[in-house]
């Protein structure tokens, strides 16, 4: 007998878990190696190896729902009305977090019950249990913020005011499981100051129905974002007041994050749209790229939608501008002169302005822009009198900048270093917020003139349509052919130089040629009568 004890014992010792035996009342009549080391390193009030120790009236002199429950499954075993009993629970340290397994099954030793209890630490997967948890709620996130993307992205386009797309990206936005409030705000180029236009779910202090913008939450980063022209996020930690280490209910801590997304497009800036969630694991960079192309593609729909308005007036505003400077201009120099007809973005970010000067005046331009590392020359051909160049910009340009305002210009001339303008706003808009668009870009910029004038309204939904079939690459390719003289006969530049214009390669070009051409066609022709 004494034998099979000292196997039984020496057998618990090698088990790597906790390991008590107990008789038919509950009192612990054996321990393991395990159990008795466990004991040491936590102080418990009684020997370590806590044999003599009744198990079930240590459970009953506490109040926890753990020890009320683990009492009672250890009577019903010993009792014989069970045959098992296990129990997930938690053990936490002042130092760390732990989880354990309790698992007890019946043994017969002479003729009476027992009871062998182990206790199996499961803190390892109990935390990559919590882990996958906030992946799979940062999945979905990210699920349904792509799919709120797309929704938003053909909800927009039959939007007709600005008004609605702020309700339409504001509901969407808060109808994910990603977000908790979302609102859109207007910036006041001036003071600065920020009102709200749309918002919907629960937002924090400071956003309120009525438009106004005091001091919320988050207000660095909005701001952030409206200097950067970028997504920015920050997020704030709470501690929780009733958190009780003890326990496993609840977290130490709440969080509260926002990010700040710019509504732009080309640069012009239309307002800022902000969600807030208490995602642990929100605005990662997967988040934001997705943010920042919500704020593209809501920043494209005001600016089509500014267009269409201007397009569609038969009254307009129409200004004169000056913007001295533009090229930087030795001294003393010949006079030059080009005038505009297409300003294309390229590939890389730099715009190419296509426009025409003379013969003469060639030479002044290119001693004016060789030395200029900013700017590129490239001379496409045409007779003397009307010789067309590409001019291709680093960095911003004003007339994109404007026309992202749903601004159009109507004329402008490239004059010995200088900018002069013309350009159409609706009678809804400013002239002075067209003043300071310009003159964030170039402060020196002067308004000569301003007058309304009367337009004849243009039917331009079938242009509209055909052009809407075009990639935006394909629209830069078909703009630059034709502003190069490609479709000219003959034909004034090669598809390769205005390849190298564009910075792509040449069958790249062809390419995208072929099938803006063949959609532009489709669009065009085939709603017309056979024989019309």
């Amino acid at each position: 007998m004494e034998s099979r004890l000292q196997l039984l014992g020496e057998s618990l010792d090698a088990l790597p878990v906790n390991v008590s035996v107990l008789d038919d009342e509950g009192t612990i009549v054996q321990t393991n190696r395990a159990w008795r080391e466990f004991g040491r390193r936590n102080d418990i009030q009684t020997p370590a190896d806590t044999i003599g120790t009744n198990y079930l009236d240590v459970c009953g002199q506490s109040s926890t729902e753990t020890a009320t429950e683990t009492r009672r499954g250890l009577a019903e075993l010993l009792a014989g009305t069970r045959d098992q009993f296990q129990l997930e629970y938690p053990c936490h340290s002042p130092v760390e977090q732990r989880w354990f397994l309790l698992v007890a099954v019946p043994v017969v030793i002479e003729g009476r019950r027992h009871a062998v209890v182990a206790h199996i630490n499961v803190t390892e997967y109990r935390l990559a249990a919590r882990r996958r948890e906030r992946e799979l709620a940062h999945l979905e996130a990210i699920t349904d913020l792509s799919a709120a993307i797309r929704a938003v992205t053909h909800a927009v386009i039959d939007q007709s005011s600005r008004a609605e797309i702020d309700e339409t990206v504001c509901s969407a936005l808060v109808e994910t499981t990603g977000y908790d409030c979302a609102w859109v705000g207007a910036v006041d180029g001036p003071s600065g100051a920020i009102t709200v236009r749309a918002s919907a779910g629960d937002c924090p202090d400071g956003i309120a129905a009525d438009g106004t913008f005091e001091r919320p939450f988050g207000e660095t980063v909005v701001r952030q974002a409206i200097w950067t022209r970028e997504v920015q996020s920050t997020g704030e930690i709470r501690e929780e007041p009733a958190f009780d280490w003890r326990d496993d209910a609840g977290e130490a801590y709440t969080k509260q994050a926002i990010a700040a997304v710019p509504i732009a497009h080309h640069g012009a800036l239309y307002g800022v749209c902000c969600v807030y969630t208490d995602r642990s694991t929100a605005f990662g960079p997967d988040e934001r790229a997705i943010l920042a192309q919500l704020g593209a593609v809501v920043g494209h729909a005001i600016a089509a939608g500014e267009h269409q308005q201007a397009l569609m007036s038969d009254e307009l505003i129409e200004v004169d501008l000056r913007i001295p400077a533009a090229v930087e201009q030795p001294q003393p120099t010949a006079d030059w002169r080009v005038e505009v007809t297409q300003t294309v973005a390229a590939a890389d970010g730099d715009y190419v302005v296509y426009g025409t000067t003379t013969d003469d005046e060639l030479a002044a331009l290119s001693a004016v822009v060789d030395p200029d590392p900013d700017i590129d020359l490239t001379v496409i051909g045409g007779p003397p009198e009307s010789v067309r160049i590409a001019l291709r910009f680093t960095g911003a340009c004003i007339i994109p900048l404007l026309a992202a305002h749903g601004w159009s210009t109507d004329a402008a001339v490239l004059d010995g270093g200088e900018w002069f303008l013309t350009v159409h706003l609706p009678t809804s808009d400013r002239v002075r917020d067209l003043m300071d668009t310009v003159r964030e870009m170039a402060p020196d910029a002067e308004l000569l003139a301003r007058r309304q004038i009367h337009a004849e309204p243009v039917d331009t939904s079938r242009d509209a349509s055909a052009i809407g079939e075009l990639t935006d690459r394909q629209q830069t390719v078909l703009k630059t052919a034709h502003a190069a003289g490609y479709f000219e006969w003959p034909r004034e530049a090669s598809g390769e130089e205005i390849a190298a214009t564009l910075g792509i390669s040449a069958p790249t070009f062809h390419q995208h040629l072929r099938l803006g051409e063949r959609k532009l066609m489709n669009a065009v022709l085939s709603g017309e009568a056979v024989g019309g």
